[in-house]
């Protein structure tokens, strides 16, 4: 059976199902880089969260900035925005659940300016990342911010029309500068040490480049909490999908599959949905590393 929420209700006994209506929830996040690592961790607890009934104003926009985006976006857009979460179990026993945190995905590419516009929008408080260590463009010689890069000089001549992740945050940023909007929080959730601080001394960087009185304010405004996140995440095979139609009955054009051990530990100062939620398992420690503000 096609996953799409007018099938929710057919789907096997034992798959678990969300407990919020899609009308009842809004998006105060926005995530950039939406693969299998983001659907099985963050969207999960985003998820987990909602069906407590709480957090229901932290649903998830997705973004993608490269041209390979295009199939995580259509394979969404064609499920209603939802996927299956298979968790492994010892021997033949696996937990399928439907997330539905994730409620629409925007593309860079297709229209720069309405992705800003999200990024500016007051209900968004989150963004957050997930890139990969080489999306920071810092040089792991030097540690400093590769300037030079063809696409981070394209961001820095045509700033309205940017293709990084930089020139989309700084866009937005400036414009809830000059409206008067607070600044959203920026959420690293790339596996590499001290990932805030990366994410912060790389849009600094940029900023700085392109208007050093919006570099000010960021450096002022904006939060970057460190975060430790892990969670084994295989590639999605033909394989799995099969799997899941056979044994379950679900046809997802992009389902993700997990190991059951998971981790997600926000510092004390994480801005978001997730502090203090021990229902939804996410682990909120008093100290961590250091955090950057």
């Amino acid at each position: 059976m096609k996953l799409t929420r007018d099938n929710l209700s057919q789907l096997a006994e034992h798959i678990k199902r969300p407990h919020y209506d899609q009308g009842d929830i809004s998006q105060g996040i926005v995530h950039i880089g939406v693969g299998g690592f983001h659907r099985a961790h963050q969207a999960f607890y985003t998820d987990a969260l909602m069906n407590t009934g709480e957090g229901l104003d932290w649903a998830i926009c997705g973004a993608g900035l490269r041209k390979e985006d295009e199939k995580m976006r259509d394979a969404l857009a064609a499920q209603d925005s939802l996927y299956t979460l298979v968790e492994l179990g010892d021997g033949s026993g696996h937990e399928v659940r439907v997330i539905a945190a994730i409620s629409g995905m925007l593309l860079g590419e297709d229209n720069p300016r309405t992705l800003i516009d999200k990024l500016a929008d007051p209900a968004i408080r989150i963004v957050s990342l997930t890139i990969t260590e080489g999306g920071y463009c810092m040089d792991d010689s030097t540690g400093e911010f590769m300037a030079h890069l063809p696409a981070i000089q394209h961001d820095l001549e045509h700033p309205a029309s940017p293709r990084t992740v930089f020139g989309f945050l700084c866009a937005a940023l400036a414009r809830r500068r000059e409206a008067g909007i607070p600044a959203f929080t920026v959420m690293s959730c790339d596996n590499l040490p001290h990932n805030g601080a990366v994410a912060r001394k790389a849009l600094l960087a940029f900023a700085h480049l392109r208007d050093p009185g919006l570099a000010g304010w960021i450096s002022e405004k904006v939060s970057f909490p460190n975060a430790m996140v892990d969670r084994i995440t295989p590639m999605t095979s033909e394989a799995h999908k099969r799997h899941l139609l056979e044994q379950h009955g679900v046809e997802d054009i992009w389902t993700a599959w997990v190991w059951p051990s998971r981790r997600a530990t926000p510092c004390r100062s994480c801005y978001g949905p997730w502090r203090n939620t021990p229902r939804c398992s996410a682990r909120s420690p008093a100290s961590c590393c250091p955090t950057t503000t």
